[in-house]
């Protein structure tokens, strides 16, 4: 079952990310507003393959095997491609820096939800 919390943070985070390339690119160009999507698309992967791998590693059912395949896609490949983008492609590093930090201040703006909506409960449960 997916968390709704987490749910709306993955759209925020889109939502963030889309905005954000429009203005850049506004203002900066093309160049701009493609590494501000680049970098917060690198940014919500990288996120997601961290929550699989604490899932695989410290879930209800923890599986070593599951653990160390997020591990090689999350450390190994996504830092490939991040600098295959950088490199080959020549995306902006501001722009791509300005979109990984836009998807940060979003995740901690969830988690930061997510924390209040948690010490909100009752210790009788209602």
């Amino acid at each position: 079952m997916t968390d709704p919390v987490l749910a709306r943070g993955w759209s925020w985070g889109a939502l963030l990310i889309a905005a954000s390339a429009g203005l850049a690119g506004l203002l900066g160009g093309a160049s701009l507003g493609f590494g501000v999507v680049a970098g917060g698309a690198w940014n919500l992967a990288s996120l997601w393959c961290l929550t699989r791998l604490l899932g695989a590693w410290l879930g209800p059912h923890p599986s070593r095997r599951r653990a160390i395949i997020w591990l090689l896609i999350k450390f190994p490949a996504l830092y490939l491609t991040a600098f295959g983008l950088l490199w080959r492609l020549r995306v902006s590093v501001l722009g791509f820096g300005l979109g990984f930090t836009v998807v940060l201040l979003g995740a901690l703006a969830t988690l930061l939800t997510r924390t209040q909506t948690m010490t909100r409960t009752r210790s009788y449960g209602r």
